[in-house]
């Protein structure tokens, strides 16, 4: 039986970085924006559209359809429900957010207003914020286990470690393990560990919260050249707010293993950082009813800080238990991959529209880098697990007098598979009505993301506790806006 050794818990040589990884790659690479009402409810096919404020995030040529200064703002309403099924049990959660989609301005100026279409006609700018992604989501998993604990995993991971030397390499994990006898060393050995499972059949639960979001300040100038071809450029500043906090636990509530009583396992992290990236764009209006455009965004460079901590507790041998492990930092950057979108929109007069857009996204590309730590390992798996894929985005509008109805629909290629596989999509439709000086839009979208697996933990390269996951996000949104 080992001795309590407390006063090395806080003894931090190496902070171990696995708070980064190819998970985090993927989560602020991918986006899946709200924007404006308008945006929102044609599914975000506005590639070769124009004249709406979130297409400064996609295909900044966009802002050349202005043809009169505007200001808009975007309020929205986020509700995510998750359902996880684990091990026979079915558990339902749900989480609701309020945020703004867009705040922004956008100030036209008319070169020439005699009429002539020709040449140079105007130049806009444009300055505010859309929101990339929302990251509120709150998960229960719940179920009884016949076969393994997480206890194992701890064992398995802190194998062929000293338990003296736990509290430098797995301080936030197997140390605390250790330090509330969820392991143990077997008699005679200082680095071979065993759990107080004698057998199993305890209930497991875990509860996931996250929240916070990745938002994008835009400065964007566009140009109209002979009503034929447009350009445009944004500058990006995207912004990082996550917020993760999860509690696991497993309880003997059947009172059939001796020894043990209950085990809990609290993680938070918070990440936050911002970056930069360039936009360029183009659409051309090859007749008046069709029109093609075509947009390539660079990396994104982030500079990102993790904060994070942890800390068991337990009943076992018919006493408490419990540890803390210290405040872990830790600054790295990350280089997102870039994006290319072809678009194509069909103008039917003044009666309405139908516009796609196809976004190719080359997941692998990720990099994690840090001064102090190189990632190989990270980025390596990266490369492995990630892929090149395709985003599809189409959508519609009809109009009559000042209103208009609208609707969209969008499937995401998934990041792990070499051939094209759908990860999730989304169904939108609104409504809106325009007069000369106001518009105001409503949407509401759907994002459904289905049968994804969640590991509650790993304990070798085939056995996971894993737990299907389905989730369905809903937005409601207004736009309110001002032209003059």
């Amino acid at each position: 039986m080992k001795t309590k050794i407390i006063s090395g818990i806080f003894f931090l040589i190496a902070l171990s970085v696995a708070a980064q990884n190819e998970t985090d790659a993927l989560r602020y690479s991918q986006i899946s924006p709200t924007g404006t009402a308008r945006f929102a409810a044609l599914g975000g096919a506005f590639g070769a559209l124009g004249s709406d404020f979130t297409t400064l995030s996609f295909n900044p040529a966009g802002i050349a359809f202005y043809r009169s200064s505007e200001i808009s703002v975007t309020p929205s309403v986020f509700n995510s429900t998750s359902t996880a099924d684990y091990l026979g049990t079915r558990t339902k959660d749900n989480k609701p957010n309020f945020n703004f989609g867009s705040i922004g301005i956008v100030n036209t100026r008319i070169r020439n207003k005699e009429g002539n279409t020709y040449g140079w006609l105007n130049f806009n700018f444009a300055i505010g914020y859309n929101r990339l992604n929302s990251f509120q989501n709150s998960l229960s998993i719940q179920g009884r286990n016949f076969d393994h604990s997480i206890a194992d995993a701890f064992a398995s991971q802190a194998y062929g470690t000293n338990y003296n030397d736990l509290s430098n390499s797995n301080s936030f994990d197997a140390n605390l393990a250790w330090q509330t006898y969820v392991i143990d060393t077997i008699p005679g050995t200082t680095s071979n560990y065993k759990t107080p499972m004698g057998n199993y059949g305890q209930l497991q639960k875990l509860q996931s919260t996250t929240r916070g979001s990745m938002g994008e300040t835009v400065i964007a100038f566009g140009a109209n050249y002979s009503n034929r071809l447009y350009l445009g450029a944004t500058i990006g500043i995207p912004n990082i707010k996550y917020y993760s906090q999860k509690t696991y636990e497993e309880t003997d509530d059947l009172d059939s293993i001796p020894n043990f009583t209950s085990m809990k396992y609290n993680q938070s992290m918070k990440t936050s950082g911002s970056g930069f990236n360039l936009k360029l764009g183009a659409i051309y209006r090859i007749t008046d009813w069709v029109r093609v455009g075509a947009a390539f965004h660079t990396p994104t460079y982030f500079r990102l800080t993790d904060t994070w901590t942890s800390d068991m507790s337990s009943r076992i041998y018919n006493t408490d238990f419990s540890a803390s492990a210290p405040i872990g930092n830790f600054s790295y950057t990350l280089t997102t991959p870039l994006k290319a979108i072809a678009s194509v929109g069909f103008i039917v007069g003044k009666a309405g529209l139908i516009s796609a857009d196809y976004e190719y996204v080359n997941y692998s590309t990720a990099k994690l880098n840090s001064s102090s730590y190189n990632f190989s390992t990270e980025n390596t798996n990266v490369k492995d697990n990630y892929h090149a894929t395709g985003n599809i985005r189409i959508g519609t509008e009809w109009r009559y007098k000042i209103f208009s109805a609208r609707a969209g629909y969008a499937i995401y290629g998934s990041p792990y598979s070499k051939t094209f596989k759908l990860d999730n999509s989304t169904v939108s439709f609104g409504a809106g009505f325009r007069t000369k000086g106001f518009f105001m839009d409503a949407a509401y979208l759907m994002n459904f993301s289905k049968k994804n697996r969640y590991n509650l933990y790993v304990l070798d390269a085939t056995n996971a506790a894993s737990a299907e996951v389905n989730n369905v996000s809903g937005s409601f949104m207004l736009t309110f806006g001002f032209r003059y």
